[in-house]
């Protein structure tokens, strides 16, 4: 018994050592600084200033700006991404021939770094003059449509958007394909016997039994997109618009002045902005939880 409690203790420690140095503390620390003015990551000069940083960051109206983009990301994208994910997820599981081969195509955009991603996609599809897009649908005829401005101002988040939800199906298929292929065939067999088609299949028997499967993917979602940084930053790498703007964005401005030092490095400021997206992650896990609750099921 106690050689057992020794080795627990024995691979315990590291993890522990290993858990409160890269996240307990620096989330300490990042709290502490969110009530005071710092002038540098080292918390040289500092003032207290109480919830001055929130009340700051949240009347900001660039912050709210921020806010209302992850909003429509999360509930547009998120709609887009999990359709897409069903419907692969259904073609998948129906028999269909180099199964293998096409997993690996939708899912091989999450192993392309997002700067490459974001590159394609604005140089190489939605580029006005030679993209992919002007060239198909001038091809076929269509020269309204292939003289539509994907990169103008009002049509730029929904660009960003479509090439994110691109980028971004095939890691939510392969958590919903791995749980859709545990259900035994015998469920859908039987189903087949007493008249259901695909659709009362896939309400009666699928989505019920994936319950557990979407909690976690909507929960993972919902991180994603609170914290979405890179993707947008990349997007629109030369100067930030609005409508590309996340709070993840905002914080990086205001920790190191916008990239370019133009800006004044606020780094209570930033703190408080990391610690809003922490509750926000924490409210939206919350909220999923509550909504689709965890059930004990057996087959």
């Amino acid at each position: 018994m106690k050689r057992s409690r020794s080795m627990i203790i024995f691979f315990l420690v590291p993890a522990v050592l290993t858990y409160i140095v890269v996240f307990l503390y620096p989330t300490i620390q990042t709290v502490v600084f969110s009530f005071f003015r710092v002038s540098s990551f080292g918390g040289a000069e500092m003032s207290f200033a109480g919830l001055q940083n929130y009340l700051l960051t949240i009347r900001t109206p660039q912050f709210q700006i921020s806010l209302k983009n992850i909003l429509l990301i999360w509930l547009v994208g998120g709609a887009a991404i999990f359709f897409l994910a069903f419907l692969f997820t259904a073609l998948l599981t129906s028999g269909i021939r180099g199964k293998n081969f096409f997993r690996a195509v939708i899912y091989m955009p999450n192993i392309v770094s997002s700067v490459a991603i974001a590159a394609m996609w604005t140089q190489y599809i939605f580029q006005p003059r030679y993209g992919l897009f002007k060239s198909f649908f001038a091809s076929i005829g269509l020269e309204a449509i292939s003289k539509f401005q994907w990169s103008s101002s009002e049509h730029i988040f929904w660009a960003m958007l479509v090439a994110y939800i691109w980028g971004g199906v095939g890691w939510f298929l392969l958590i919903i394909l791995a749980g859709a292929e545990r259900i035994p065939m015998d469920y859908f067999e039987a189903a087949r016997l007493d008249g259901a088609n695909l659709l009362q299949s896939f309400l009666l028997i699928t989505l019920p039994l994936l319950r557990d499967v979407i909690r976690v993917a909507v929960v993972m979602w919902s991180i994603t997109v609170i914290n979405l940084f890179a993707f947008p930053r990349n997007f629109t790498p030369v100067a930030q618009p609005n409508e590309t703007y996340t709070p993840a964005i905002f914080l990086y401005n205001k920790a190191f002045g916008g990239g370019t030092g133009t800006q004044p490095i606020q780094i209570g400021q930033a703190a408080a902005v990391g610690v809003l997206l922490l509750l926000m992650v924490m409210v939206a896990a919350a909220i999923v939880n509550r909504v689709i609750r965890a059930e004990t099921l057996e087959y």
